[in-house]
């Protein structure tokens, strides 16, 4: 699952790098080889990928995607195919937050042709950009379920005048000339939305507050950043989280048990020092990062305790 979940970048740029080939040729002969079928647009791809399953999954590629030339395969692919899942895969050729008059008429003819309807379960999947979408999308299927790692609620300028954090997202369409551009309008057509996020980080905090509902089950994530698939991968806590997101059988005592299993994770521990650091807390800080050695000696973690003791006018 290491590379099926790709992080994205910390400087966000404008358009996508330059093809010498065509990256999606290993996908192509995949879905000829399932009897499933890629479809190429010119800013998107749309990849269906049967699996012999009854419940279909819609993933929606993040802002890393584009920066992938050799072999193009939908955010989550080999996870959601292991798991015995369909997939959709909605891929990006550059990073517009989906907004594109031609995709969106696509997947309406989809809708329209009765392509849903051949499942029993339908849920949408994505982070960040990714999550916009899987949310903004949920009225395409009435009823699916969604699982939205940190998304944003919309880039508009009329919507979300403070998200400031992508350039590029900020000048492509959000007008009303294109529907599906406020994830808040689209989380109502969700049977269940889960909604994951670091309530530490201000904007991403702002957004969840914003997707709201009786059908939202927030899922806070603190220390964990806005690259949250990555983390979770890490702690070993990404694949039965989505399992059972995905499932919709996710409630809050199994969320809650699942979060405080990362309290034995290196990655955490580490992002909870630093922070402390970050924020001043030196005399607590420093406690903790001595728990931690006496833990599980890390040498990053002696480095933090390192910066706690310089930092300690005691």
């Amino acid at each position: 699952m290491t590379d099926d979940f790709q992080t994205e970048p910390d400087e966000i740029e404008a358009g996508a790098p330059p093809l010498s080939h065509d990256p999606f040729a290993l996908q192509r002969q995949r879905a000829v080889d399932c009897g499933g079928f890629l479809h190429e647009m010119q800013n998107h791809v749309l990849t269906w990928l049967p699996n012999g399953g009854d419940t279909l999954v819609i993933a929606f590629d993040n802002l890393a995607a584009v920066r992938e030339t050799q072999d193009r395969t939908a955010w989550g692919q080999k996870f959601l195919l292991d798991s015995g899942f369909d997939l959709l895969g909605v891929q990006i050729k550059r990073r517009d937050w989906y907004r594109d008059a031609e995709l969106i008429q696509t997947l309406e003819d989809l809708r329209s042709d009765g392509f849903f309807q051949r499942y029993s379960r339908v849920a949408t999947f994505g982070a960040s950009m990714g999550g916009f979408a899987a949310l903004a999308f949920a009225p395409l299927v009435p009823g699916c379920i969604a699982l939205a790692f940190a998304p944003q609620r919309s880039l508009s300028p009329t919507i979300c005048p403070w998200e400031t954090r992508y350039r590029f997202g900020r000048t492509t369409y959000w007008d009303d000339a294109l529907p599906y551009g406020d994830a808040a309008q689209g989380v109502p057509a969700a049977s269940r939305a889960y909604i994951c996020f670091d309530p530490l980080l201000a904007e991403d905090r702002r957004h969840a507050s914003e997707l709201a509902g009786p059908n939202v089950r927030h899922l806070p994530m603190p220390h964990l950043g806005h690259k949250l698939p990555p983390a979770l991968l890490k702690m070993g806590l990404l694949k039965p989280l989505a399992l059972a997101a995905l499932a919709d059988n996710l409630d809050r005592p199994t969320f809650s048990r699942m979060m405080r299993a990362r309290r034995d994770s290196m990655p955490w521990r580490l992002a909870l020092l630093q922070r402390a650091l970050d924020e001043g807390h030196i005399r607590l800080g420093l406690h903790a990062a001595n728990w931690c050695m006496a833990d599980r000696p890390n040498w990053r973690v002696r480095h933090l305790r390192n910066a706690f003791r310089a930092a300690d006018p005691g």
